[in-house]
């Protein structure tokens, strides 16, 4: 099933509406502030989470990727269980984060000090 939905910011840029098209059997509209929008892309993320859980990620190599730019970040050592929290505020889904055991950290810095002598 298909939902077929417009979604447009009112001039304000304080509210959005979603309009469901009549094939999608949605009456109405849904207006939304944003933290309303907020709450839904999160709620659906979660949905989306429990939906993929179990299966195999797929692999990001080579895919084109949005950035987030200007973002603020944290990084947060779980002491108990030896991880370290990367996180930052995405400017589309809100705070997003990943953790790192200590061997992937010492992997990601081995690519970024050499990112940092390409650079040089």
């Amino acid at each position: 099933m298909a939902i077929d939905v417009n979604i447009r910011i009112i001039d304000d840029r304080r509210k959005t509406v979603l309009t469901f098209s009549p094939d999608s059997g949605v009456k109405g509209d849904l207006e939304l502030n944003l933290l309303e929008l907020e709450n839904l892309i999160q709620a659906l993320g979660s949905v989306h989470w429990m939906m993929v859980e179990g299966q195999k990620l797929a692999d990001i190599t080579g895919v084109t990727i949005k950035p987030a730019y200007q973002t603020k970040w944290a990084i947060q050592k779980n002491v108990v269980k030896g991880e370290t929290l990367l996180a930052f505020q995405h400017p589309g889904y809100g705070p997003v984060g990943f953790v790192l055991t200590d061997p992937q950290i010492k992997e990601y810095l081995k690519a970024l000090q050499k990112g940092l002598k390409i650079k040089k």
